[in-house]
């Protein structure tokens, strides 16, 4: 069976974003992508960039810069999502 590359898509003028990882769909407003990613609250808009299993957040009007890996911010969305729950 082949696997899906990663992809995002921003929407709502940077306040929503969608992934989809390993096939699965997650959907996060931006405040809850920034507490997955360990950063504070920031102004809306950012820019992604995925290189093969790499995403590189940039979070510009705050110049907030974060990369990880499809996995990392799988379980990271995951724990987000479920409250720290495994």
């Amino acid at each position: 069976m082949a696997r899906s590359a990663p992809s995002a898509l921003v929407t709502d003028q940077g306040k929503r974003v969608r992934f989809r990882i390993d096939g699965r769909f997650y959907d996060l407003t931006q405040e809850a992508l920034r507490a997955a990613l360990g950063l504070p609250d920031g102004p809306p808009g950012l820019g992604i960039t995925i290189d093969k299993d790499r995403f590189q957040f940039e979070f510009a009007a705050d110049e907030q810069t974060v990369e990880l890996t499809a996995g990392q911010l799988r379980r990271r969305i995951v724990k987000q999502l479920t409250g720290g729950q495994p």
